[in-house]
């Protein structure tokens, strides 16, 4: 029910808003965003408090999960996950790009190859090198589509 909110705001917020295109804007390219007039300083402010916003909820609802808290060591390498997780469902690592289910796809399959390889196996090093290489291959694929995007140029150009 949480994620449904919060996928369903994140999209109308990304696809139906002013302040999303800008937010699109800002990931692209800051400067260029600047120059068109998006107030940059106070957009970013405003990101990182949703995203510590969002973090907090995430915390609770991982509390509320597993019943416990404990300072030390509680979601050690989860930023790897999320980032994974985006990386599979298709957002630039560059910024600039992205859509809601894609991300909360791409967290869903993060989730089932983490339950494969507990059950294939008891390493959390392999699990660590998994994610890694799912990072790594989404790295250089978006590299990949960069390039060709790049050099194919804007449509009607001749080239």
């Amino acid at each position: 029910c949480v994620l449904l909110l919060v996928g369903v705001a994140t999209g109308i917020l990304w696809q139906r808003t002013v302040a999303g295109r800008h937010l699109f804007a800002l990931g692209r390219n800051e400067e260029a965003a600047r120059f068109a007039g998006v107030r940059t300083g106070l957009l970013t402010m405003m990101s990182y408090v949703a995203c510590s916003a969002l973090a907090g909820l995430g915390g609770c609802l991982f509390v509320l999960d597993v019943n416990s808290a404990q300072a030390s060591s509680f979601g050690n390498f989860y930023e790897l996950y999320a980032i994974a997780g985006a990386v599979l469902g298709g957002v630039a690592l560059r910024g600039g790009e992205g859509v809601v289910l894609g991300v909360v796809l791409g967290a869903a399959l993060m989730q089932l190859l983490s339950n494969t390889i507990n059950l294939l196996g008891d390493s959390n090093q392999l699990e660590f090198a998994v994610v890694g290489a799912v990072i790594l291959f989404g790295a250089g694929f978006d590299e990949v589509v960069r390039r060709f995007f790049s050099a194919k140029g804007p449509a009607g150009s001749g080239r």
